[in-house]
């Protein structure tokens, strides 16, 4: 877990993004009043899980401070940032899983990675065979933190991210319509094997 904003792997890139979009002194000014945003969520719930602190803390004190000194602009910056954030993170999976033998080890064992990553999720609907992995996620911990924070609309940059890194994995054709951070119903994983 990092201390600050600009110690995380992820999230310490949003700086450049608002450098490039308001200016350096405007970005320095945002950068600061979502730190102290961090900072302040973090000491409100010293306890709070990892993921909370990981991701929700962070996209909940971006998203607040470009609100704050650009009302209306947060969602549109942050989604995007999501979105190159996770075209970023696609690259280094698609290296990884190229390596010889990686993409079938992963479906020999989807149903122990499908297991892991949805600790902590709601899912109807799981099917997992050799060929294919689909899930409905109608509830999610992060989005749901989100909420109780007041603050929502912030975990559609993760979102983003998903969206993009999925794509990255070889071996699997990835195809996801909704999220229930964006309102729907349920976030509908659908993973088949293409090998």
């Amino acid at each position: 877990m990092s201390n600050t904003l600009k110690k995380s792997s992820i999230f310490k890139r949003f700086y450049s993004e608002l450098a490039e979009k308001y200016g350096k002194a405007k970005a320095k000014d945002i950068w600061d009043y979502a730190e102290e945003e961090f900072s302040r969520l973090k000491n409100a719930e010293p306890s709070a899980d990892k993921a909370s602190v990981s991701y929700v803390f962070p996209a909940v004190a971006l998203y607040r401070s470009v609100e704050h000194f650009y009302p209306g602009e947060a969602l549109a910056v942050t989604r995007g940032f999501g979105t190159k954030m996770g075209r970023r993170l696609q690259g280094i999976f698609s290296k990884i899983t190229a390596l010889p033998g990686i993409p079938s080890l992963m479906w020999k064992r989807m149903d122990r990675i499908a297991a892991k990553l949805s600790d902590g999720y709601e899912i109807k609907n799981l099917k997992i065979t050799k060929e294919q992995c689909f899930m409905d996620v109608v509830s999610c911990p992060l989005y749901d933190k989100a909420r109780e924070l007041g603050t929502p609309e912030a975990v559609q940059m993760i979102c983003c991210m998903d969206k993009e890194y999925m794509n990255g994995f070889r071996g699997v054709d990835y195809k996801r319509t909704k999220s229930v951070a964006e309102g729907d119903d349920c976030c509908d994983y659908r993973l088949t094997k293409s090998l």
